[in-house]
């Protein structure tokens, strides 16, 4: 294993543990925790000698909540992503490789339940798609194919019965 994957996997785990943030070798800590402030993320120079993020980032909301954890490469949003709601539970959940939405993300309701998950590649829905109804019921169902409905969608009324269905067809375009 590199040693830039040991930081990361390290970084992404302490993120993920609400430790402090780890900067990265050659970068510094920025803004500031609650009270002192609502935004802390690391610091790097790119080749023109220019301020970029790298490393770890979280952000807060005004009460001293968590609100967000992620993660820069290279001035990009690059690895975990967490996204809180005011009540502590997760809003939503992916990961982002180079600046765009990559893998499964999940949205959560304020309540815990489920609300969305969906698969992303370069930034553009790609695979699985389900959605549900505030008491965990399927609402909907199906697949994006390089950010287009492709395939069979069907939705479902709350109590989970089929309402109906609809074939999109497949699609060759991917991101």
């Amino acid at each position: 294993m590199t040693a830039g994957l040991v930081w990361a996997l390290a970084a992404a785990l302490a993120l993920l543990a609400g430790a402090p943030l780890d900067c990265p070798p050659g970068t510094e800590p920025r803004g500031a925790a609650p009270p002192e402030g609502f935004e802390a993320w690391c610091a790097g120079k790119d080749a023109a000698g220019n301020d970029r993020r790298e490393g770890p980032a979280r952000t807060w909301y005004d009460d001293g909540a968590p609100w967000t954890e992620g993660a820069y490469r290279e001035g990009e949003r690059d690895g975990p992503f967490v996204e809180y709601h005011r009540n502590g539970r997760r809003a939503r959940e992916g990961a982002w490789a180079h600046g765009a939405k990559h893998g499964r993300w999940t949205i959560w309701y304020e309540s815990g339940q489920v609300e969305e998950t969906s698969g992303w590649r370069a930034g553009v829905q790609d695979g699985a798609f389900a959605s549900f109804w505030p008491g965990g019921a399927r609402r909907a169902a199906g697949r994006h194919c390089g950010g287009a409905q492709c395939g069979r969608w069907t939705s479902y009324d709350e109590a989970g019965r089929e309402l109906g269905a609809v074939d999109y067809g497949e699609q060759t375009h991917t991101p």
